[in-house]
């Protein structure tokens, strides 16, 4: 499996992965989407969306994005889903009840920016 070092974003921009950005070997303080180091996330915060019906085939890419095809993801209520983004970039999906996040899925090239359960929790629940 080869390491990722860019992709084509729909709107047909070159956007640099996280691996590429911890290669550099430090941040540039640009707010890069992927940042590894932290910036754009201390400096932008993270969005959230709720998920509405119409959304569910977002929620299906999400999952297929990350190989999750098991996940009985319509037994939580609309509520309780939400999507994450960056930069107003759809990140994730998260699926929580009203104090803490049940199931947290990111796609494929936000897994490496320190996206955790309990930052996130931080940032929905404050």
């Amino acid at each position: 499996m080869s390491i990722e070092y860019s992709y084509i974003s729909p709107e047909g921009f070159t956007v640099f992965t996280s691996a590429y950005l911890k290669k550099r070997g430090s941040c540039c303080r640009s707010s890069c989407l992927h940042c590894p180091y932290g910036h754009t996330v201390k400096k932008l915060g993270i969005q959230f969306q709720s998920v509405l019906q119409m959304e569910e085939d977002h929620i299906h890419e999400i999952l297929g994005d990350i190989g999750i095809s098991d996940f009985n993801w319509k037994s939580f209520p609309p509520e309780d889903m939400v999507f994450i983004k960056i930069k107003n970039v759809t990140s994730g999906v998260l699926f929580k009840n009203h104090i803490v996040i049940k199931h947290l899925f990111l796609k494929k090239y936000f897994t490496e920016q320190g996206l955790s359960k309990e930052l996130i929790e931080s940032y929905l629940f404050c």
